[in-house]
């Protein structure tokens, strides 16, 4: 799987993408906003739990919630009211209420070594990438039944993210580490995956899309670049972008005008106009090996 050290860094990040500040340990971040208190869930892969923070005062409660060995991906619920944690030592995934930071007794088994995962637009399934088995798992997200059988997407898969209309969804995967990088389309309502996939660079991990539905970003973990992807037409635009070493997943800003990508090598947050695909010439030093930044929703 995956060659990379899992977790070392949250980037939390403000309206306008002025950083806000770093908390040690994993791999998601939270929109701040000034009419409201946002909460950041930090997966801790090596100590099995999941830390809440604060986001307005940037402080941590100081009891962790207990999960379970190796959580790895993690998805918020687009009400704010769930937390989904991948659990990729049990190939399970863990289900946290927000407001009362109390995990389920019952984890939901899904295929083997789980990773990223993400809740459909209209919040009803949850789709699990199973990084070894090289399947997409869908789980209900109000009953916690997982369908039965999986969609294959093909070996190394890592990412996922949805179009904003929840009808496609885009998988990354990185043909466990052969350089065969590549997108999967899948359509959400059918569960069935395109049969042609889309290349893209060097071992993909993390694959996002513009607010506006688009564009794709996909992170390419080994050659240090983003491909963009067409939406409509499934085509990537020739010339990738430069970024840092190891970029691993991309966000946008509110606005959808800027990506922040997390460059887990080098320590660092480039930063790209999605209009005209150039990066910002300095990037943002943050802490050890970051490896994503995520928004979920504002909570008052």
């Amino acid at each position: 799987m995956p060659r990379f050290r899992w977790v070392r860094g949250v980037v939390v990040v403000g309206l306008a993408g002025a950083l806000v500040g770093v908390v040690a340990d994993e791999v998601s971040a939270v929109l701040a906003r000034k009419e409201c208190r946002s909460t950041g869930f930090v997966v801790n892969t090596g100590s099995g739990t999941v830390s809440t923070i604060d986001v307005k005062t940037r402080t941590k409660d100081p009891a962790d919630i207990p999960v379970g060995p190796l959580p790895a991906g993690q998805a918020v619920t687009p009400d704010g009211n769930t937390l989904f944690v991948a659990l990729r030592n049990s190939d399970t995934v863990s289900t946290i209420d927000v407001k009362s930071r109390t995990k389920d007794p019952t984890d939901i088994p899904v295929g083997s070594i789980p990773t990223g995962m993400k809740v459909t637009p209209d919040g009803k399934t949850l789709f699990v990438v199973n990084g070894y088995s090289g399947t997409v798992s869908t789980i209900d997200v109000k009953t916690r039944a997982k369908t039965p059988t999986d969609i294959p997407v093909g070996t190394g898969a890592s990412g996922l993210a949805f179009t904003p209309n929840g009808k496609t969804a885009f998988v990354a995967s990185g043909g466990m580490g052969t350089g065969n990088g590549r997108v999967s389309t899948i359509d959400v309502k059918a569960r069935t995956k395109t049969s042609t996939d889309i290349p893209v660079g060097p071992y993909p991990f993390g694959v996002t899309v513009t607010p506006d539905g688009k564009t794709a970003f996909v992170a390419n973990f080994d050659g240090g670049t983003v491909s963009t992807i067409d939406v409509k037409t499934r085509t990537k635009t020739p010339a990738d972008i430069p970024v840092g070493a190891g970029p691993g997943s991309v966000a946008f800003t509110p606005d959808g005008k800027t990506a922040f990508v997390s460059n887990n090598a080098s320590g660092t947050l480039s930063t790209i106009d999605v209009k005209t695909r150039t990066k910002n010439p300095t990037d943002i030093t943050v802490g050890s090996s970051p490896f994503g930044v995520e928004f979920t929703p504002c909570r008052r």
